[in-house]
């Protein structure tokens, strides 16, 4: 029996199939429901130029011929994009566009219909196990973790030893179905029974609109998200220092197999820091994505992208257009 404690090191995901969005809002100020567990600091304000007073001379003394040059003080670079309400044209079945400081939400497409999410539910088994507590906990990996080979897995072996934690990171980081199930087993004695636990969890939260039947985020009857209610998820789980370390991490090690996170913005978009991508034949390619730049967080849901690179080029231009509001 091997005891792994604490051993991941640092991520992927999951699954594809979407239509381009209809009815697209901008402006909205819904606020948040779910309080974050810290407060982010608000930017600093900078003072206003002073604007000065042209000098009068006096008429008896005559104008110098050469003017000495002015010199100026540096200025502020424009921003790259003005500001505009025209939100961008993205291909995706509903997406939603959150600024966590304010609240408020700047954009939305279908943000309130109910589809499949894919591994982007292991955001709501993520808050179940913070939920239990005891993260450094000993679990014993039980059989038939993999039910499918082709499906996401670190491969955590039957009798392996591993605290909640590294579970949980495993889970988070490279989307791991067989750390997931470990854990729903652990807690809740099966996968069915933690789902229930995490139903708890969407209607503790104000989630209305999200009800789990596996901890997997693989497609099932009666499983669904809406963009609305998840990135409010991860704003909410933005705020645990824990989950901000994990949904960050660009790898993920576990005996001598390192696995790399399939969130591609954490790699190309700056400020990128999460949060969680997911992917199934239903779902098509999603991702909830989380940027911070100068102490402003922006947070976008995209569901239903027909690719992964349109799931990320729709992630990347909501995310562009938000922080020039």
């Amino acid at each position: 029996m091997v005891v792994v404690v604490g051993a991941l090191l640092l991520g992927a995901c999951t699954s594809s199939s979407g239509t381009a969005p209809t009815n697209a809002t901008a402006g909205s100020t819904a606020a948040s429901t779910l309080a974050a567990p810290s407060t982010l600091a608000a930017p600093t304000t900078l003072a206003a130029a002073t604007t000065l007073a042209p000098s009068t001379l006096p008429p008896t003394t005559p104008a110098p011929t050469t003017l000495p040059p002015t010199t100026l003080p540096p200025t502020t670079p424009a921003p790259t994009a003005p500001p505009t309400t025209t939100v961008p044209v993205v291909e995706a079945a509903a997406y939603t566009v959150l600024d966590q400081r304010s609240g408020a939400v700047l954009a939305s497409s279908n943000a309130d219909t109910p589809l499949p999410v894919g591994s982007l539910m292991k955001l709501l088994t993520a808050d179940a196990v913070y939920a239990t507590g005891d993260p450094v906990k000993i679990v014993t990996a039980p059989e038939g973790l993999v039910i499918d080979p082709m499906e996401s897995i670190i491969g955590v072996v039957p009798g392996q030893q591993l605290q909640r934690d590294t579970l949980t990171r495993a889970m988070l980081v490279v989307s791991a179905n067989d750390a997931a199930r470990a854990l729903a087993v652990d807690i809740a004695g099966s996968e069915a029974a933690f789902a229930e636990v995490m139903n708890a969890r969407a209607a503790a939260l104000g989630l209305a609109n999200t009800h789990a039947v596996n901890v997997t985020g693989l497609d099932a009857d009666g499983q669904f998200s809406t963009t609305n209610d998840m990135v409010r998820l991860g704003a909410y789980l933005m705020g645990n220092q824990t989950f901000q370390a994990s949904a960050r991490q660009q790898s993920a090690t576990l005996n001598g197999q390192t696995i790399e996170a399939t969130n591609d913005l954490l790699r190309t978009y700056p400020g990128a820091d999460g949060i969680k991508t997911g992917h199934t034949t239903q779902a098509g390619w999603c991702i909830v994505a989380s940027a911070n730049r100068a102490g402003r967080r922006i947070i976008v849901a995209v569901f239903g992208a027909p690719t992964e690179e349109a799931r990320n080029a729709a992630a990347t231009s909501l995310l562009d257009w938000a922080f020039t509001q």
